[in-house]
């Protein structure tokens, strides 16, 4: 299992530990020059998770990391972060810190994991806010080559709220059955949507005009 963790939340079921960041070992095996880094932190609502902090003078537009915990069993489940900042109001500015992945070997809810005992992370890719790029090519691709996609599903999205109403729009939004990388911009305007206390399609239109603006900077994704 590999979960993909989307930003706003982690939407990934983790059991909590409540552990302290000193007893994992952990290892930054993010390729020498790097213009971000990893850590591991502790949240009493997340648990154990991995931070990467922008250590580079530009802005962090988007990027990719991997972390691969060990149990005190020997279980390890890597986890892929693909952090895009396309349809966000900001970018990861020089120095700033955002969490990246939960730091649990669980499977399941019926299946929980053990105290993480050490953990290896890397940042394999980052892309600036002038738009280029650091980092191993294959792992932007996957970033990369789903924002169109994502685009379309917000200006599908804005347009069936307008054209049909609320209840399609919501529909829409909640459709599981959504392309897993699609839906994690439909996770994240539910659940920012609740933690911010404002209407989704409030959300919905102001991302799009994020990316909209990024796409007329950089060119079409």
């Amino acid at each position: 299992m590999k979960p993909t963790i989307v930003f706003c939340l982690f939407l990934v079921t983790s059991l909590l530990f409540a552990q302290n960041p000193a007893d994992v070992k952990f290892q930054d095996a993010s390729p020498k020059g790097a213009p971000a880094s990893m850590s591991v932190k502790y949240d009493p609502d997340v648990g154990l998770y991995a931070a990467v902090r922008n250590t580079s003078g530009k802005g962090i537009l988007a990027f990719f990391a991997i972390i691969e915990p060990t149990d005190s069993l020997g279980r390890s489940v890597p986890c892929h972060s693909r952090a895009d900042f396309i349809f966000k109001d900001s970018v990861l500015a020089p120095q700033a810190e955002r969490p990246a992945c939960p730091i649990d070997t669980s499977i399941s809810p019926s299946e929980p994991g053990a105290t993480v005992v050490k953990a290896v992370g890397a940042v394999l890719w980052v892309q600036f806010e002038d738009g280029s790029t650091w980092g191993d090519s294959e792992s932007g691709k996957q970033i990369l080559s789903i924002r169109s996609r994502k685009l379309a599903f917000l200006q599908k999205l804005v347009a069936e709220y307008y054209d049909n109403g609320e209840t399609s729009f919501k529909a829409m939004l909640n459709d599981r059955n959504l392309d897993p990388r699609i839906w994690a911009v439909a996770g994240c305007l539910v659940e920012d949507a609740k933690s911010q206390k404002v209407p989704a399609i409030n959300l919905a239109k102001n991302r799009l005009e994020a990316a909209q603006k990024w796409e007329s900077l950089l060119g079409p994704f």
